[in-house]
Order: C-alpha cells, then structure tokens, then sequence
C-alpha cells in the first residue's frame, strides 16, 4: 500500500479514515486483517465500521464491510465543488504544471485542492500531504503518489482535517511548495480564514513550506475573512481565473508572481 498516514492506530479519525482508503483499493474489508493492519483490536474495527455505517460510507458483512455505492464527495463540500467550477478546474492544471515527480508538495482541503489532485495521478514518487480528507481518498489509489494525512479533528462539513496533531510530523518534513486556498486575499492581511481551527493549521504548515502559491477563482480576491494566516509578504505566487480576475488581481501584481488560469 503506498498511502502513510500521520495518525497513529488509536486517533479515530485518522484510523476511520485508513479503512475507508483501504476499502477503496482493496475493494472489501475484513475486520481480522485491519486488526493486526491498524494493530487495535476486533471490536475497535467492528465499531470504526458502525460508525462509518451510520454514515453511509460502508455497508457491512459478516467479519468486515464493502463499499457503498457513494465514498466520493458529498454534502456541502460537493456542493463547493460546483461553484466556480470551470475556474477551480483552470487553475489547478495550471497549479499541476509546478508539479514534478519526487517533489513533496502540500494541498489543503480545499475543493481547489481536490481538483488539483486529480491532475497528478500519474505522477510518480510523488509525496502529497494533505488535510483534505477527500483529497487524501482521491490520491490513495494512485500507484506513484504517497499520501500522508495530518490534521488530527474532522469537520464533516468541508471534509477537513485541523488540530494542532501535525506540528511534530511537519518539524521533519521538506515540502518544496504549498497550495493554498482560502476565504479571501487582500494586500493588507494576506490570506484570511473564516474558522480559526482552519487558519491555525495552515499556518502551521506554511511555516514548513518553501514556497506558497495561492490558489484562488476571482471571487475570493479582495475579500477579508475572520483570521489571516499567510501576509502577502510570504505568497510567492497567485494563481487565479474568473470573470474580472485581471483586474481583481491587478493590486498584487507588483508584490508577487501572477498567473491568469
């Protein structure tokens, strides 16, 4: 298996997380082999996979589970994915393109970010880490990608991983460059969050981050949300597209390098 996770076997999420990636290469799950796998016990598993019952990801068998018709995205992140759709598409081939084999990148959990990672499945030696838990399914089946999970709560609704889990994690990894979305990005506060458990994770990891590169439709330009976490000063690159993303994007064009989706 080529995905690494960040979570040890006891952090629920992460694990729950694990089987439904397990469950999505290996096609069945048996409750004995994600035991010793994960190394909890039986009844840790049986009630991961209750758990993931209940909420329509799993169906159950007899000594494990298969998959339900529906592990993709859903709710309010499928619908996120379907605005400014044609934009988010534009700019992740672009964002694609910065991406080499063996590089170690960064994608958050962003619905830019997913669309990113359907661009690089046929990377090889490629290490994406993430805090997308859609993200991180997406990538599991590509042979050539590693994935590692950080983050340690889930947010059901934008099908993110925060915590402050990754700090330790980040500490001994390299990562070449970062794509990050976000609420908004002016001059003044750089890229801003609505939620602080969002911001303080992406802060945390720019701090690991050679280079960061906004990934951004031409909404969310101008625009201020609750909390920075990036300034200007540290974006070294823009990628937009959209209805008036020239213009929108005219006020950082002397501050860092801009590319038109």
């Amino acid at each position: 298996m080529n995905t690494r996770w960040s979570a040890n076997g006891r952090q629920p999420e992460a694990r729950r997380l694990k089987l439904l990636t397990l469950l999505q290469q290996e096609g069945q799950l048996s409750v004995r082999a994600c035991s010793a796998a994960l190394g909890v016990s039986e009844v840790t598993i049986r009630n991961d996979l209750a758990v993931l019952e209940r909420e329509g990801l799993v169906q159950r068998t007899w000594g494990g589970a298969l998959p339900r018709q529906q592990v993709r995205p859903e709710g309010a992140f499928l619908a996120r994915l379907q605005q400014q759709r044609a934009e988010k598409e534009r700019i992740a081939r672009v964002a694609a393109a910065r991406v080499r084999d063996q590089d170690t990148i960064f994608l958050d959990a962003s619905t830019t970010a997913f669309y990113i990672a359907q661009q690089l499945k046929q990377h090889s030696n490629l290490t994406v880490i993430t805090n997308g838990m859609y993200t991180a399914l997406e990538l599991g089946p590509a042979p050539g990608i590693t994935t590692i999970v950080i983050g340690g709560q889930v947010r059901g609704d934008t099908g993110s991983l925060v915590g402050t889990l990754s700090e330790e994690l980040l500490a001994k990894l390299h990562i070449r460059v970062g794509f990050f979305s976000a609420r908004g990005l002016t001059v003044q506060k750089g890229l801003t969050e609505s939620t602080i458990a969002e911001s303080q994770l992406k802060e945390l990891v720019i701090r690991h981050v050679d280079r960061v590169v906004a990934v951004l439709d031409a909404t969310k330009l101008g625009v201020n949300s609750l909390t920075s976490f990036c300034p200007i000063t540290a974006i070294s690159a823009l990628i937009t597209a959209g209805e008036d993303a020239a213009a929108k994007s005219a006020p950082f064009r002397e501050l860092l390098e801009l590319e038109l989706a």
